[in-house]
């Protein structure tokens, strides 16, 4: 029968009882929990691989970390990869499917509940008492002793809201302990996930296993039978709805961790891969640094050749003050202006050695520039006023007074006459002697920078921690500093290389201009050397001498 009468001796009254859609709703209350059984089952392997991921995240940047909390430069790519890489991007993807099989749940609940409440009302009014207020009912009539209670999920929410908050401000300082706790919070709440899906799981396990007793009911003992499918209605109604509020709960959980998940990749991926990028700069650096080492040692190599051909070149000029004999062979030797060219050759070489040099100074400022100005503006905070300098650094080089004595010496040279050459001449190269001298120092103080840059470079790849974050982010500031005093340097160098050049290209003309080597050069060199032996001159009084031979100097 659909339906069967029955005469209550309390109300004197038939009771109208609906086999049939009683049944029909057990069974469609039977479906629905299957299905959400299924969806849970699926959802707790998500959120385990989910929590798995955080805990390997969380696991890598403890050991990235360190005993101290201290990272290591060589890290800073890998720490990015992990909370921005594809691991958080498979986690973030996990937690979406697990948002839509919330609802999925929500919605097999609501199912449940409307099948449930069908079944209900095909009970007789004397059997299904307070029907107004159901949900109570089902609470009273349908809760066994047990039952797990509804977790409070505003603490936990609470706590995402302050990790979020966390890392929306993570700043250089916080960087790692934020990630740490961030993951730390995703591991935990998505166990809390878990296992609130695990007791959804057995919720609709127990409705089906109940709701499947309503499916089958059939008629024995009348009055036994009633009071056990009425207390099988209650309680598939208060799990129904016990369903509904743990995966609404648990959706609302899920939402908070993707926010989670995606300021955590944003934030702390941005911050990572700043700091990444700057590494890399700075290894690239060192690349450029290493070189300009390099050519300040060839620079200092040829200073000190340099200084050794001025010296026999001013050898040279200071024995042809004597006028003796081999005054004018040391002539004939300048004459044909090969030392000279030598001298010339290597300042020149000095010259073109110290451009390349500042170029490779210049583009490792232009790298950590641009890399600097790439961190974010919440790693930057707190740096302090001047940043780079240094007590102990040198005041800017300046040749400007030396040039000015180099060219005063060039023009001597050039408005000097037969009898004035020679000795403007040698005073012109002892002047190139002591500013190349110069110049080795200043190429020496050049070579401390970069040395200096070398080992700044070094101190950035070590290890980071909360002390000595901040200095690191000086050291950025620093290479830039001794850079910039570098390029000053080499460039003031260079204007002195240039005004000595000058001077001994000065020097080699005037000499060209005095013809004083005829062809039989050897029996002049022996009647004057005869001469000056005979009348013992020395260079005090050549000038007194040079009238009887002034006709050599014209």
């Amino acid at each position: 029968k659909d339906t069967i009468e029955l005469i209550d001796d309390k109300v004197d009254k038939p009771i109208i009882l609906n086999i049939k859609g009683i049944k029909r709703a057990g069974s469609q209350c039977h479906e629905a929990a299957r299905e959400t059984s299924t969806l849970c089952n699926s959802t707790v392997d998500k959120a385990r691989d989910m929590v798995n991921f955080g805990l390997d995240i969380k696991s890598t940047l403890d050991d990235l970390g360190g005993r101290e909390g201290g990272v290591d430069a060589s890290t800073f790519a890998t720490i990015q990869d992990l909370v921005d890489g594809d691991k958080i991007k498979a986690a973030m993807r996990l937690a979406g499917e697990m948002d839509d099989l919330a609802l999925k749940c929500v919605d097999q609940s609501v199912k449940m509940i409307d099948a449930i409440e069908v079944g209900i009302d095909e009970l007789p009014d004397i059997l299904e008492k307070r029907i107004d207020k159901r949900m109570d009912k089902a609470k009273e009539e349908g809760s066994r002793e047990g039952d797990p209670e509804l977790p409070n999920i505003d603490t936990d929410i609470q706590e995402l809201e302050r990790t979020i908050e966390a890392v929306r401000d993570v700043n250089l300082f916080t960087a790692m302990r934020s990630g740490r706790h961030a993951f730390d919070g995703l591991t935990s709440k998505g166990e809390l996930c878990k296992d609130m899906f695990d007791t959804v799981r057995v919720f609709a396990e127990d409705v089906s296993a109940v709701s499947e007793a309503i499916k089958n009911f059939q008629l024995g003992n009348m009055i036994g039978k009633i009071r056990d499918l009425v207390k099988d209605i209650w309680r598939c109604l208060r799990l129904s709805n016990l369903i509904r509020s743990f995966a609404e709960a648990v959706g609302k959980l899920i939402k908070w961790i993707i926010r989670l998940f995606k300021e955590a990749s944003e934030k702390l991926g941005a911050v990572w891969g700043a700091l990444a990028h700057a590494k890399d700069a700075l290894a690239e650096c060192a690349r450029h640094v290493t070189q300009a080492i390099g050519l300040c040692d060839n620079a200092k190599s040829k200073s000190i050749t340099l200084i050794d051909t001025c010296q026999e070149i001013q050898g040279h000029l200071g024995n042809m003050t004597k006028l003796n004999q081999s005054s004018l062979l040391s002539l004939k030797d300048l004459a044909d202006g090969d030392e000279i060219k030598l001298a010339i050759e290597l300042a020149s070489k000095m010259d073109d050695i110290l451009i390349a040099a500042v170029k490779k100074i210049v583009q490792m400022i232009n790298k950590v520039t641009k890399a600097f100005a790439e961190l974010p503006d919440v790693i930057k905070e707190g740096l302090p006023e001047g940043a780079g300098t240094s007590d102990s650094d040198p005041e800017p080089a300046n040749v400007k007074r030396d040039v000015q004595e180099l060219n005063k010496c060039r023009g001597a040279i050039q408005k000097s006459n037969a009898l004035t050459t020679v000795q403007a001449s040698a005073e012109g190269f002892s002047g190139v002697g002591h500013k190349i001298d110069k110049c080795k120092e200043m190429i020496q103080e050049s070579r401390t920078f970069a040395e200096n840059c070398d080992g700044t470079i070094a101190s950035f790849m070590g290890v980071w921690d909360l002390d000595s974050a901040m200095s690191h982010l000086v050291e950025m500031m620093r290479l830039v500093k001794l850079g910039e005093m570098m390029k000053q340097f080499a460039q003031e160098i260079k204007k002195l290389i240039r005004a000595n050049i000058a001077v001994m290209e000065a020097v080699m003309q005037k000499i060209k201009e005095i013809d004083v080597i005829p062809d039989n050069v050897d029996e002049v060199v022996a009647s004057v050397g005869k001469v000056m032996e005979d009348l013992d001159l020395d260079g005090r009084r050549i000038k007194k001498f040079g009238k009887k031979f002034g006709g050599l100097f014209n």
